[in-house]
């Protein structure tokens, strides 16, 4: 290190107890992540720690070195105390750069007009950007395992308190209600239990699981740790406001979104009925997961019991017990998605050809002709009642058998 940068070095040291008040009150006035303890104690808090920080920083110059095992771990310590108080990850790098900001600005300022001394504030600068990249890594990584751990934690616990409503039934007790409190469950406020799955090729994966999971807790409009969200067997379920702003469908809308934008998949949701007091979590429970039974391409969000009808529910709870009875040419013609799409479309027209035509963007002749086709394949004319009944039966048994039961 040449003269200049020592005298500028010094002139910085001899100025450290500002510069950490100038950081300090940069931070408390820019930052408002730290919550609203905008005062004299977190002033003093911050100014302590950035006079440290500039301690270290100036050893670290003059040695040559990295910032030390020790720096690093205090910096990592703080960092997991701060997530566990939910400060905000944006709000501690917010804190660093203010940091940044000031001592370039200082160092700059020591500097002067002169062109050979600015040379060698540009070499500290630099120094200040290792340093600070080094602090700022070993602070965010602390960060978000402490976070993750603890998400962790937070959703095993939810899945144990899931399952252990579900056993309680009616009756949940005074034990089990402290801890649904505790886990972001008020039994005072009106709920709904929100069963939801991703339909891709990877769909029976825990990483699309995982997918909707984060969709879902970013649309809860709490913040992460808050969010009921948990990964189950075979959906994911999630205890969401029952009305407001972020009521059950607008979350479902916002997170639905979100994973098309992100190439998720489909999302498809079942909801349950409305429930105050954890007496009601078990009927919500079930009636989402029979809601998301019926749940379609075409209407991927279901409310239970508005959009499950009784025969929808009589051929979907069969649990592949009625699938023998389905003859092997209306399996293999089912099996073809367009054959399929053709019956649901059909119905929902209420058997009108000019209607369905349209919906499928068919000429009425091209509608007429797989429909025809369809009578050969399986021996059943969907233009019969009876027939198209049977048809329609056979479709939710097979689909049912093949995964639609969560």
């Amino acid at each position: 290190m040449d003269a200049r940068a020592l005298r500028l070095l010094a002139g910085f040291e001899a100025r450290a107890d500002e510069i950490a008040g100038e950081i300090a009150a940069a931070t408390v006035a820019e930052v408002g992540g730290f919550g609203s303890g905008r005062n004299t104690a977190l002033h003093d808090e911050i100014r302590t720690l950035a006079r440290h920080h500039l301690a270290a920083f100036l050893h670290a110059v003059r040695t040559g070195g990295p910032p030390s095992p020790e720096v690093l771990a205090a910096a990592r310590e703080r960092a997991v105390s701060r997530a566990r108080e939910m400060v905000p990850l944006a709000a501690l790098l917010h804190s660093y750069l203010i940091a940044q900001r000031v001592i370039s600005a200082a160092i700059a300022a020591e500097a002067g007009a002169d062109a050979k001394s600015r040379g060698s504030a540009l070499q500290l600068t630099a120094k200040t950007f290792d340093y600070n990249i080094a602090v700022t890594t070993a602070m965010a990584d602390a960060y978000v395992e402490a976070v993750q751990g603890d998400l962790a934690e937070l959703e095993a616990a939810r899945r144990e308190l899931v399952d252990a409503l579900l056993r309680a039934g009616s009756q949940p007790g005074a034990e089990l209600t402290r801890r649904a409190i505790g886990l972001g469950l008020d039994p005072a406020h009106w709920h709904v239990v929100v069963m939801a799955v991703a339909d891709t090729p990877q769909s029976a994966g825990t990483g699309s699981q995982r997918r909707v999971a984060e969709a879902m807790a970013q649309a809860s409009g709490r913040p992460r740790r808050s969010a009921f969200v948990v990964i189950g067997h075979r959906a994911v379920i999630a205890v969401l406001d029952a009305n407001g702003a972020h009521d059950a469908r607008a979350v479902l809308d916002r997170a639905s979104a979100a994973m098309s934008q992100a190439g998720g998949g489909l999302l498809r949701a079942g909801v349950g009925t409305s429930f105050t007091g954890l007496g009601g979590f078990e009927t919500s429970y079930h009636e989402a997961r029979r809601a998301l039974r019926h749940s379609t391409a075409g209407k991927p969000i279901a409310a239970s019991p508005h959009d499950v009808g009784v025969f929808d529910e009589l051929v979907a709870t069969s649990d592949g017990t009625l699938a023998h009875l389905v003859p092997d040419a209306i399996r293999q013609a089912l099996g073809d998605p367009t054959v399929r799409e053709t019956l649901q479309v059909f119905v929902e027209a209420d058997l009108n050809v000019a209607a369905t035509a349209k919906a499928l963007s068919l000429h009425p002749n091209s509608l007429r002709y797989r429909l025809g086709r369809i009578t050969e394949l399986t021996g059943r004319d969907p233009r019969k009642l009876t027939d198209l009944l049977e048809l329609i039966a056979a479709t939710h048994v097979l689909t049912g058998q093949t995964g639609r039961d969560t």
